[in-house]
């Protein structure tokens, strides 16, 4: 079956609650991965040092009342840690695919006493309720390959940003290099599990970006801090196998799967998890 922005949102609404469940930290409350740099000791840091990342980005371009938002922003938890970090900032938009995980932010905010601060939406990143040229900053983290049209994401991205303006990505992209059939059996086991139609290359990503006024100003690839859970190939094969037999009622077997297929990815480095930062002309 070919993934569909409803099957993401699906995906999404049955395994948010899970994927905060077994996040390892009730605290950060963050689904995303954790980055190990040589100066992070705790999980809580592991798993905000993305956070992190983007709010210098976000404080070279406007270090004062700037005017953020996450597009595909989960349960909210990066716009909770960056935005009160930040100095006078405008009210921020967050805009989940997920009506669930639209909801969860929602009742986050107003636990941590910033729904006036941060508005939590549900909405498509490809068509964001807001003015063109509105925002000194967009950013996604781990959203963009779920893309159904990426092309589409880039005109939007653009359209919010005001010239100099900054998009912010971290995600992942598949590498440059030709794939042999076993490395692209486990992308693709990667694709369908994580319901991930997205992930495109590096320099497909840049092109894209080109078209729409945004240039490349950053690339630093992340993969060396992560700490993989890859298994010996001949198990993480049998498991596979025997999964994709499965008569799954929930989308969790598939992502449990897609999760695997990713382990192996990075370590095979057909995947590599990457910041990338775009300028607007």
């Amino acid at each position: 079956m070919p993934i569909t922005t409803d099957s993401i949102r699906t995906y999404y609404d049955e395994n948010t609650n899970l994927f905060l469940k077994f996040s390892g930290s009730k605290k950060a409350q963050n689904i995303h991965r954790t980055l190990w740099m040589q100066e992070v000791k705790t999980l809580e840091d592991a798993l905000n040092t993305s956070n992190a990342l983007i709010k210098a980005e976000i404080e070279s371009i406007a270090p004062t009342n700037a005017r953020i938002a996450d597009l595909g922003c989960g349960v909210g938890a990066s716009l909770f840690y960056i935005h009160p970090r930040l100095y006078e900032p405008a009210p921020a938009l967050g805009l989940t695919l997920s009506p669930v995980q639209a909801r969860l932010a929602q009742e986050s905010a107003k636990q941590l006493g910033l729904q006036k601060y941060i508005r939590f939406a549900e909405g498509d990143f490809t068509s964001v309720p807001l003015p063109s040229e509105s925002l000194d900053a967009v950013y996604s983290v781990e959203a963009v390959c779920h893309a159904v049209d990426p092309e589409k994401y880039f005109k939007e991205a653009s359209r919010l940003l005001r010239k100099g303006g900054k998009l912010i990505l971290v995600d992942d992209y598949q590498a440059a290099h030709p794939l042999t059939d076993h490395e692209q059996k486990w992308l693709d086991a990667y694709i369908k599990g994580w319901y991930v139609p997205g992930v495109r290359t590096v320099a497909q990503t840049i092109s894209s970006a080109n078209k729409h006024d945004l240039q490349l100003k950053k690339n630093d690839e992340l993969t060396p801090f992560l700490r993989l859970r890859n298994l010996p190939d001949f198990l993480a094969s049998t498991i596979l196998f025997l999964g994709e037999k499965l008569p799954t009622q929930h989308t969790i077997v598939p992502s449990m799967l897609g999760s695997m297929a990713l382990q192996q990815c990075l370590y095979m480095k057909v995947v590599e998890y990457r910041m990338l930062v775009f300028e607007k002309n």
